[in-house]
């Protein structure tokens, strides 16, 4: 198992230089650079903020989720997991590999990894959700009004219109009915298989959680988009790249769907293209719109940078207050 993440991982990073490579060469190295060496910081540690505040908003929305469980810890203390979270993101293939790391910190912190796995799972839920509903309005929208005239693939519409309605669905039939019993009931092996049992668990622990609590983690996703999208309008701005806010309003929730996608390393190259995709279609140039996403890939990349600073500053702190530290 373990070697198959390897070779997942190696593959990852692969197609992410390939795919990067193919990008640069296509649009031009030097192009890229000349754009972003001459990024306005005016506009960039606005968007560097706003992200920030997203990082917060995403940590309320999973201390809503823990404390509905009757978990206790923390909103400071789950804000900081979500940095190091992004701190393991950067050196781990896998865009998940962040959400394994929250999961056993706070298994670690409190001893109860179902509720931690739940609650992590429940967190992304809701916002993919959030993010989903928000680009099925967009796009809806966008047919009507002819904000711009971009052709969005059958599979991303496909996508989007599944992910809005099929996860309130699964949800439904998780909650009121018991999918893990009528599936062993039929197929008794399944139940023999390892970890089959931690389904269970997890299938309870979701039931635990109140309709209430879930439509508010759903309503956070609401803000929690709008940053993401005065953010990139901001990286836009920065790069004085001039694109109308709806824009935003309409490619923002998509670029946020696909860059769920474990195909990358944390979506690099996919994502660049992505942009070209979305952004060349109302008239920004091709250096732009990669610029545009490798700025917005940095304050990821920085956000992961403060996890560890955070981390290392945590470290020693508890090491300053250990038994052995009073002997040095």
């Amino acid at each position: 198992m373990l070697k198959n993440k390897k070779v997942q991982g190696i593959l990852q990073i692969g197609l992410s230089l390939a795919l990067l490579a193919l990008l640069l060469r296509l649009v031009g190295l030097d192009e890229v650079i000349t754009t972003l060496s001459n990024l306005d910081w005016g506009w960039y540690l606005p968007a560097l903020l706003l992200f920030i505040v997203n990082i917060i908003i995403r940590g309320y929305r999973w201390y809503l989720l823990l404390h509905a469980l009757n978990e206790r810890p923390s909103l400071i203390h789950l804000i900081y997991l979500y940095f190091i979270g992004f701190f393991a993101n950067n050196f781990i293939p896998s865009g998940f590999g962040g959400d394994v790391v929250k999961i056993v910190s706070l298994r670690q912190s409190y001893g109860r990894g179902t509720e931690a796995l739940s609650s992590v799972v429940m967190e992304r839920v809701t916002g993919l959700m959030g993010s989903a509903i928000i680009a099925l309005i967009a796009l809806s929208w966008n047919g009507i009004s002819h904000t711009t005239n971009i052709e969005l693939p059958l599979a991303l519409w496909l996508a989007i219109v599944i992910i809005s309605f099929g996860i309130p669905v699964a949800f439904i039939l998780i909650r009121w009915l018991e999918p893990t019993q009528f599936i062993t009931n039929r197929v008794p092996k399944l139940s023999k298989l390892p970890k089959f049992d931690k389904l269970g668990q997890l299938e309870d622990t979701v039931r635990r959680y109140p309709v209430p609590v879930l439509l508010q983690s759903l309503s956070i996703s609401i803000p929690f988009t709008l940053s993401l999208i005065l953010v990139q309008y901001s990286i836009a701005r920065a790069l004085n790249v001039t694109v109308p806010l709806a824009a935003f309003g309409l490619f923002v929730p998509i670029i946020a769907i696909v860059n769920l996608l474990p195909i990358s390393f944390n979506g690099l190259g996919l994502r660049e293209g992505l942009y070209l995709f979305l952004f060349g279609s109302i008239g920004v140039s091709s250096e732009s719109a990669v610029a545009m996403s490798l700025a917005f890939y940095s304050l990821r990349f920085i956000a992961g940078m403060l996890g560890g600073l955070l981390y290392a500053l945590r470290s020693v702190a508890q090491l300053l207050r250990s038994p052995h530290a009073k002997n040095l």
